[in-house]
């Protein structure tokens, strides 16, 4: 069995001229990877992990390089050329990803980026994209729960946060009042399941959440301390701006850690700062 759209581990069969011909176990469907693919030499019987699509003959052919996405999966993608019949999408194979004109939410820009749903058709086994994604959102079914680590992939701002693909299966959000480092569309970062929403939408940040981020927050504030000669100009009074820019985390958590670290005795809190305790001082 040959799975469209997906990656698939086949067997060289054999070779011509311009192809390796690859076949599934027990599936005499030829599928064809360019010899222009690989600088490599495969021979007869070598198992060979590759993504299967279907070119405009109806030949299935494979790349070597796992796009993007696969089906059923998002990505942010570039739109390298724009027709009337549609868009050609960057989606990190040499073939683009073509997003139909009757696939678009809004008219796709050349050089402009986009969330995009990577879909099989069923009746022509053609792999496309869509940026109409919000009809899968309600029907999707969530493998995440509230706490779990996820994958975060910034993809549009908005006015409440970054509109994201979480996993590269949900759609999501950061919030801009809890983000407090530099973002950059389509960088993968990590992150936490904060709530799953009865929209089908992800509420997700990009640091722990509770206590557990007040307890790595206090290692935070130690190292920073350390590194500066055990002092710094900021407390519990600091601008919360100035916390953001040193430290990134928010006043209220670096309040929250500060309080810990003083009643255990590792810091002292002055009215124009704050300091590693001392040992003597620790004893005490």
């Amino acid at each position: 069995m040959i799975d469209i759209g997906q990656m698939n581990e086949l067997i060289v069969h054999e070779e011509s001229d311009k192809y390796f011909i690859l076949r599934a176990p027990d599936f005499d469907v030829d599928v064809y990877l360019a010899k222009a693919e690989t600088s490599e030499h495969f021979e007869r019987g070598h198992k060979l992990e590759v993504f299967v699509y279907v070119d405009n003959q109806d030949r299935p052919q494979a790349s070597l390089s796992r796009p993007e996405a696969v089906v059923g999966e998002y990505a942010v993608m570039q739109a390298r050329e724009t027709h009337q019949f549609g868009a050609f999408m960057n989606w990190g194979i040499s073939k683009d990803l073509l997003v139909p004109d009757t696939e678009q939410k809004d008219p796709v820009g050349e050089g402009k980026f986009y969330i995009v749903r990577v879909c099989l058709d069923e009746r022509t086994n053609k792999v496309y994209g869509t940026t109409k994604v919000g009809r899968y959102i309600k029907d999707q079914k969530l493998d995440i729960k509230e706490g779990d680590q996820v994958s975060i992939i910034p993809a549009a701002p908005e006015e409440l946060g970054y509109r994201s693909l979480i996993n590269r299966k949900f759609i999501g959000i950061i919030y801009h009042n809890e983000i407090f480092q530099k973002i950059k569309l389509g960088e993968e970062l990590s992150g936490v399941v904060k709530k799953l929403r009865p929209d089908g939408l992800v509420d997700a940040a990009l640091q722990v959440q509770g206590i557990k981020n007040v307890v790595n927050s206090q290692d935070q504030i130690l190292d920073y301390l350390s590194k500066r000669g055990g002092k710094s100009k900021l407390n519990d009074k600091s601008d919360p701006m100035e916390i953001r820019r040193e430290l990134n985390m928010s006043k209220k958590t670096f309040k929250s850690a500060l309080g810990m670290l003083y009643k255990k005795r590792s810091i002292l809190i002055h009215k124009d700062g704050i300091e590693l305790a001392s040992h003597d001082q620790e004893d005490i």
